[in-house]
């Protein structure tokens, strides 16, 4: 398989097409992180000409413009990284609570939540590119008769799947590097120092990683299999296309139309005093797994506020709805679309994160094991 590789590297260097996509990647993850990082308020304040933002505290109206913009980052918060991502879900020391949400109106939190969704959302991108890269790149293996050739020199159809695998793994890890350090190069040249929380980010970082190898994966294995360029076009840009209509979405939703309802207006008056005692920084949230939502919590005993839980579903359709939401690649990259959204720190803290990294590898498993036995066991049309 080595000889294999190293004779596909060498064809992929001397065509035009890495060089195309690298040019492509290049270009798009550039301007779109660049756009997405300068809708920041801080930022756009201090490099934006004209730029100018306001905000109430104490009746008091603070306009901010590039004078005293850095008053709104991060960086001079003083408050952690570790506080800031777990903010909206566990108590903090008060102090910090009342400095990020009155004086810093929340900017902080809007710094993490725009480097998370940078990092989680580094897939997509490269799997737009990959899913036309893959049919014209690897679709010259059966159009120009290779693929016979290489077989003919006695090498199986699934050594030569296997290293057409590994080859668009190396490609996917690449660039998933290659928009970190481009991330990374836009926040030095604004010198912006965003809030990092290492084992949320590595794992969201993770996460996009897997999930663009198994659009790939998915992609590859259409093509050997059919041996069609247009099949694994089609079959490609599926796979992308779903992210916008992920499973889970739907599924969360009949789940929680017969498991739970909006109570808000029917908070008791004992929980309403409750909650102005804490306040909001006493209130605790944590995601129930058996039911996939949210639930509060002060002082460690849970209250019952936003959602009233029910139970009219038979035990067969709530264990099948968990199923469709679990098993959905894009489990983590919908979470802001539960609910009221679902936060990076609350998604990693109770697992959500951890069963989405195993979903993918069983898919990646699935769709690969599946690829090996049909190219093994029909004939490569070329």
């Amino acid at each position: 398989m080595k000889k294999i590789l190293s004779g596909m590297f060498f064809r992929l260097v001397r065509g035009y097409e890495i060089w195309a996509l690298l040019a492509l990647f290049l270009f798009a993850v550039t301007y779109l992180s660049y756009t997405d990082v300068m809708e920041l308020n801080y930022l756009s304040a201090k490099y934006v000409p004209g730029y100018t933002y306001s905000y109430d505290y104490d009746n008091v109206e603070t306009v901010i413009c590039k004078d005293n913009a850095e008053q709104l980052c991060f960086k001079n918060s003083g408050i952690s990284a570790f506080d800031l991502y777990r903010s909206s879900v566990e108590k903090i020391p008060q102090e910090e609570y009342d400095k990020l949400s009155n004086e810093m109106h929340d900017n902080p939190y809007y710094e993490m939540e725009t480097l998370y969704l940078e990092i989680q959302r580094s897939f997509f991108i490269p799997a737009v590119l990959m899913a036309i890269f893959i049919p014209v790149f690897f679709g010259r293996l059966f159009s120009d008769g290779t693929i016979k050739n290489i077989v003919a020199c006695g090498y199986s159809k699934g050594k030569i799947y296997l290293a057409s695998l590994v080859m668009t793994a190396i490609l996917d890890l690449a660039m998933i590097l290659l928009s970190l350090i481009i991330l990374a190069g836009i926040c030095i040249c604004l010198k912006w120092q965003p809030p990092v929380y290492l084992p949320v980010l590595i794992t969201a970082a993770f996460i996009s990683f897997l999930l663009l190898l198994l659009i790939t994966s998915v992609c590859l294995a259409a093509l050997f299999a059919g041996g069609k360029k247009t099949v694994a076009f089609v079959v490609g840009f599926v796979m992308v296309a779903a992210r916008f209509f992920p499973a889970s979405i739907f599924s969360t939703g009949l789940l929680w139309l017969g498991q739970s309802h909006n109570s808000i207006s029917e908070i008791s008056d004992d929980t309403i005093a409750l909650l102005k005692e804490v306040g909001r920084n006493g209130l605790e949230e944590r995601i129930d797994l058996s039911l996939f939502i949210e639930k509060y919590y002060v002082n460690g005993e849970e209250i019952e506020y936003i959602w009233k839980l029910e139970n009219t579903h038979p035990a067969v359709v709530k264990a099948s709805l968990l199923t469709l939401i679990y098993l959905d690649p894009y489990l983590v990259d919908a979470a802001k679309l539960y609910s009221y959204g679902f936060s990076p720190y609350l998604i990693y803290r109770d697992g959500v994160m951890a069963i989405n990294i195993a979903c993918n590898i069983f898919w990646i498993g699935i769709t690969n094991g599946l690829a090996l036995l049909a190219v093994r066991k029909r004939e490569l049309h070329c």
